[in-house]
C-alpha cells in the first residue's frame, strides 16, 4: 500500500533552531507498522537532523476515498 507521509523536525542550531520536513510517498510491506514509517521519515531526513525532536508526523494511505465527488466551479 502506498502511503503520504509529513514529517516536521526541528534541532537545537546555534542559539536558534533548525527544521526540516519530509514529504514523501513509500508503498510499505502489508506488515508495515507507523513505528517502521516514522523511522523510515527520519533517515530521510539526513545526519544533519539525527537527534533532532518530531514536531509533527502523519502517515496516511495515498488515495482517496471512491465515494470523494468532484467539486465543480
Amino acid at each position: 500500500m502506498e502511503f503520504l507521509i509529513i514529517l516536521t523536525l526541528a534541532k537545537p542550531s546555534g542559539g536558534g533552531f533548525r527544521q526540516a520536513t519530509i514529504l514523501r510517498t513509500v508503498t510499505a510491506a502489508p506488515d508495515a507498522t507507523r513505528s517502521g514509517l516514522l523511522s523510515w521519515a527520519i533517515d530521510q531526513a539526513g545526519p544533519e537532523m539525527q537527534g533532532a525532536h518530531v514536531l509533527f508526523f502523519s502517515a496516511e494511505p495515498n488515495a482517496l476515498p471512491t465515494t470523494l465527488k468532484a467539486v465543480q466551479g
